[in-house]
């Protein structure tokens, strides 16, 4: 911004202050548009962060549908496995290995927190009212609570994927091998490792039901927090949400707690 100096010498008072007058008026003009263009802009960021967060919440919400079904399935096929065990074990004889169940879930991810995390690291996490950044902040903590818990549930699967290896009837699987159509002869187990695969049995049942718990809750928090509720709200609807699921699975979860349609939530977030 220049300040250019009057075009012909300034003699009386009356010259001067109209002089300074439009100076001060030309100034005031320039930055009340510098600051009209930085709210815009402004606006404009936190209303696409809003946007952003949105969408990342609802597809975590899909996401988490998978994951409770998928964990459900998982914990009942390994509780069947316990079962044989303690079975055997009662009767003195060898487990047999029971099979994964048909209709197997789809596949779920890890939830996503990327468009959290690279508003952290920045300045347009600052947008954001408090209230809301608050509600958003504790709705990702619960998205890293079932994170870990995904990636306790992992260990447990390559550990028992791990002891299994030397059961595969078929060589050719390779050591790992992730395919839960695989055939396993238990009798090849030593009582050593039977009584690790028991014990790995055991904790993958833990895993896959602390996934589904903390991955219910956190669809809790994210339905409320993109409904605008705030955190109390939020906490007294979590029993609201576990009763549903407890008492319909997640076909009833959904009836009673939809997951918004992302047209209308980039709308919504565009007001």
């Amino acid at each position: 911004m220049e300040v250019h100096p009057p075009e012909h010498p300034i003699f009386t008072w009356k010259q001067f202050f109209i002089h300074m007058s439009t100076v001060c008026l030309g100034l005031l003009i320039a930055l009340g548009l510098e600051q009209g263009v930085e709210a815009l802009h402004r606006h404009h960021q936190r209303h696409q962060l809003e946007a952003d967060l949105r969408a990342e919440g609802i597809r975590n919400l899909h996401n988490a549908i998978i994951a409770l079904e998928s964990s459900d399935w998982m914990a009942r096929w390994q509780s069947q496995q316990a079962q044989e065990l303690d079975r055997a074990a009662t009767h003195e004889r060898k487990p047999a290995y029971i099979p994964a169940p048909p209709a197997r879930p789809a596949h779920f991810s890890r939830p996503s927190d990327a468009v959290w995390t690279v508003a952290q690291s920045s300045t347009t996490l600052n947008l954001l009212p408090r209230s809301e950044a608050e509600r958003f902040a504790h709705h990702y903590y619960d998205v890293n609570v079932a994170t870990e818990m995904l990636e306790r549930m992992n260990m447990a699967q390559q550990q028992r994927q791990a002891l299994l290896d030397a059961a595969a009837v078929d060589p050719h699987n390779g050591l790992l091998a992730l395919d839960l159509n695989t055939t396993y002869d238990l009798s090849r187990l030593s009582k050593e490792q039977l009584a690790q695969f028991r014990e790995i049995t055991g904790s993958y049942i833990v895993a896959a039901r602390s996934e589904a718990s903390y991955t219910l809750t956190m669809y809790a928090l994210t339905w409320g927090t993109l409904n605008g509720y705030s955190d109390d709200e939020n906490t007294a609807r979590r029993t609201e949400v576990n009763a549903a699921y407890f008492h319909g699975g997640t076909a009833e979860l959904l009836r009673k707690f939809p997951i918004p349609d992302e047209k209308t939530a980039a709308t919504e977030g565009d007001k």
